[in-house]
């Protein structure tokens, strides 16, 4: 009969694999990577075959670590569900869910959905890190993300949360005054616009449509940000033009503070999506808060 601390360590085998390193299956795990390796080691003496080979950059599996990886993931699999199927005996589901989250999808989603999911499910823990730039999940230890569909990560299984989302540009009206109204998307080459860094590192190209038309723009500007509520914010001061979610700037078109520009020009983009390890039993806490985002 294998002893607990066997067991541990083939649970822990999994992650390395899986993770393909001892330091982002270490993140995931809440233990150092050295002292994963410290076990891992430990296993392979142990059980008198070697399973991972190791290099100064990564970790690949020995044709020994490949055949038991897949024997255990099955078993292990049917652990957690099996432990997941106890939730309809408890008085409701429990854990910790860590996302990281982009800013639009906080400001738009979260706000509006967070605060009813804790009050119904007071055992589960979330914890939120917004910031538009692509994390490694399995390194920094989240369970999902979100973020817009078609820039989810092919590995990852991805699970839509909203509608597809319009695109508009806007812009102050003093602004306008001063800078004449655009009347076509090429007149935007004119004109001060406040540039688009992605978390991708990339410079966005404003995407506009028209019935059967598209156009993609390289738009210039002084001025180029990676966070839409400064973006906004700089609009509305009248530093220039802004292509933002129009969910964004409800208020301040209704305001008055921001026009739109180009209305019959707009692009519909895919909504947020939630997206997690393509390899990994869904935890009960993480399916609850992803069933009821998309509520």
């Amino acid at each position: 009969m294998p002893r607990r601390t066997d067991l541990a360590d083939l649970e822990a085998f999994i992650a390395v694999a899986q993770a393909r390193g001892f330091r982002k299956a270490g993140a995931v795990r809440g233990v150092s990577g050295s002292a994963l390796s410290h076990a891992m080691r430990g296993l392979e003496a142990r059980l008198g075959v070697r399973l991972l080979h190791r290099t100064s950059r990564s970790v690949s599996l020995t044709a020994a670590g490949e055949l038991l990886l897949s024997e255990l993931q099955p078993h292990f699999t049917g652990i957690q569900e099996a432990v997941d199927k106890l939730e309809r005996f408890r008085k409701g589901p429990s854990g910790r869910v860590r996302l990281t989250v982009l800013r639009d999808a906080a400001r738009l989603l979260l706000t509006s959905k967070l605060p009813s999911f804790v009050h119904r499910y007071p055992d589960i823990d979330v914890e939120v890190a917004v910031n538009d730039r692509f994390v490694d999940m399995v390194a920094e230890g989240f369970d999902a993300g979100i973020r817009y569909g078609g820039t989810v990560p092919e590995d990852m299984v991805a699970t839509r949360l909203t509608p597809d989302l319009e695109w508009v540009i806007v812009g102050a009206p003093t602004y306008l005054q001063h800078h004449g109204t655009p009347a076509t998307p090429q007149d935007l080459l004119r004109h001060h616009c406040i540039r688009i860094r992605t978390g991708e590192e990339r410079i966005y190209r404003w995407e506009l449509d028209r019935a059967e038309q598209s156009v993609e723009l390289d738009v210039p500007g002084q001025v180029m940000l990676d966070d839409s509520e400064l973006s906004i914010r700089m609009a509305e001061a009248g530093a220039g033009l802004c292509y933002c979610l129009k969910a964004r700037v409800v208020h301040e078109l209704s305001s008055g503070t921001l026009r739109q520009v180009l209305p019959e020009w707009t692009s519909m983009g895919p909504g947020f999506h939630a997206y997690y390890i393509s390899h990994r039993q869904v935890p009960a806490a993480l399916r609850t808060l992803l069933d009821h985002l998309k509520a």
